[in-house]
C-alpha cells in the first residue's frame, strides 16, 4: 500500500474537499479571530495539504509557515503560493516530530487532521510542538472528529462515489475497527490513460479521543482552552451527537 496523499493528492485538491478549507479560510477563522480580537502576523498552519487555508492567509498579510507530511500535497501547495503571489515558508515534517525554528502568534491545525495521531502519544508531542511554536499569548486553533463522528456519522454512508468525471472515479468506503478503535476510509481511485484504466487505492485511518483526553493533553502542554464549541458560527457547546469539536487554546502569557 502505497503512503497517503500519493495519487490521491491531486484529487483531492481538485474535488469537493478544498470546499472545506475555503469555508474555513473565508468563514470559520476570521470568526474566531473578531471572538478573540486578535489580529496574527505570523501563523504556522500544521497538515496544511494543498495550501488552501495558508495562502489565504498568506494573501491576507499573514507571514505563513505551511507544514505537511505529504510531499506530493506540498508540491501543489507551492503552486497554489506561486500563482498566488504570495510567499511561504513550506516544511516537510510530521506535526508530532518537528522542532519549531521561530515563535509565531498563532498555530492552526485543521480538516480533523490531528485524528491521524492515532497513538495518544503522538497527539501529545503535536500538542507540545503547537505549544513550543507559540509566543506567550498567542493561540492554537484546531478542529477534530468526536468518537460520535466517527462511530456514527462516518458509518452512515459506508459506500459512495465521491467524485466522478469522464476520466476519474472515486469510490470511498468506510469502516470502523471496534477492537483496535480506529476509522478506516478506503479510497479507491480510476484514472483514465488513453484507452485504459489505472487503479490506485488508499487507506486513510482515525482515531477518535475522548474530549477529557484532550483537554488533559493540552493542559499537559501548558495550554489555556478558552472556547470550546461544536458549532462554530454559534459556539454552543459541545453535544453528544456533534461529529466535530473546535478549540482554541492559548498559550499564557
Amino acid at each position: 500500500m502505497t503512503s497517503i496523499y500519493h495519487h490521491f493528492a491531486k484529487h483531492y485538491h481538485d474535488g469537493p474537499y478544498t470546499l472545506y478549507a475555503e469555508k474555513i479560510a473565508h468563514e470559520t477563522f476570521p470568526h474566531f479571530l473578531s471572538l478573540l480580537d486578535f489580529k496574527p502576523l505570523t501563523l504556522l498552519d500544521l497538515a496544511c495539504g494543498t495550501g488552501i487555508f495558508a495562502v489565504a492567509m498568506a494573501k491576507n498579510g499573514m507571514r505563513v509557515t505551511g507544514l505537511d507530511q505529504s510531499e506530493h500535497q506540498l508540491n501543489i501547495a507551492r503552486k497554489e503560493a506561486r500563482a498566488a503571489n504570495v510567499e511561504i515558508e513550506w516544511l516537510h515534517a510530521s506535526m508530532s516530530d518537528f522542532t519549531p525554528a521561530r515563535e509565531v502568534d498563532c498555530v492552526t491545525c485543521w480538516y480533523d487532521s490531528l485524528n491521524y495521531l492515532v497513538k495518544i502519544e503522538e497527539l501529545s508531542q503535536a500538542f507540545n510542538n503547537a505549544f513550543l511554536a507559540l509566543r506567550p499569548g498567542g493561540y492554537f486553533c484546531f478542529d477534530m472528529n468526536t468518537i460520535y463522528g466517527l462511530v456514527v456519522q462516518w458509518q452512515r454512508f459506508p459506500y459512495f462515489i465521491q467524485q466522478e468525471t469522464s476520466d476519474y472515479l472515486e469510490v470511498v468506503e468506510n469502516s470502523y475497527n471496534y477492537e483496535v478503535g480506529l476509522a478506516q476510509m478506503r479510497i479507491i481511485m480510476f484514472e483514465r490513460n488513453n484507452k485504459t484504466w489505472n487503479r490506485h487505492e488508499e487507506i486513510h485511518q482515525e482515531r477518535g479521543y475522548a474530549l477529557d483526553d484532550i483537554l488533559l493533553l493540552l493542559d499537559h502542554a501548558g495550554f489555556t482552552v478558552k472556547h470550546l464549541t461544536g458549532d462554530p458560527r454559534l459556539m454552543t457547546p459541545l453535544g453528544d451527537k456533534d461529529g466535530r469539536v473546535w478549540i482554541i487554546a492559548q498559550k499564557p502569557v
